[in-house]
C-alpha cells in the first residue's frame, strides 16, 4: 500500500475537511524533516505514534485511552516503514540521477 493510501485509510471517518487537511499538511512535514535528515529514526517514530493517537481519539472518543495507545503503535508503524522506504527510493533517486548528469 502507499503512504498517500495508508493516510486516507487512517483519517477515513474524519468529516472535517479542515482536520482532514491539517493531519495530512502534519504528516508530510514530519516526512519531509525526516527525509532531509532533521529529525531521527526515534522522534519521527516517536511524533508518528503521537499524531496517530490523536487522530484515533478523534475518530474514536470513547474508546479505551490505552487500546487506543495500542492501535496508534500499530498504525505508527506501519507509517514508519512507509516513510521509510519513501525516503530510501528518494535518496537513491537523487543520487543516480546526478551520476547521469555528470
Amino acid at each position: 500500500m502507499s503512504l498517500q493510501t495508508y493516510i486516507l485509510k487512517l483519517i477515513e471517518g474524519i468529516t472535517d475537511i479542515s482536520l482532514r487537511a491539517t493531519i495530512v499538511t502534519t504528516l508530510a512535514a514530519i516526512r519531509e524533516a525526516y527525509r532531509r535528515g532533521i529529525i531521527s529514526e526515534d522522534e519521527l517514530r516517536r511524533d508518528l505514534a503521537g499524531i496517530c493517537l490523536d487522530i484515533l481519539s478523534v475518530k474514536y472518543p470513547l474508546k479505551d485511552v490505552e487500546e487506543l495507545r495500542s492501535e496508534a503503535e500499530q498504525w505508527a508503524d506501519e507509517l514508519f516503514r512507509l516513510i521509510k522506504v519513501e525516503a530510501m527510493r528518494l535518496r537513491y533517486l537523487a543520487r543516480y540521477s546526478r551520476r547521469e548528469t555528470e
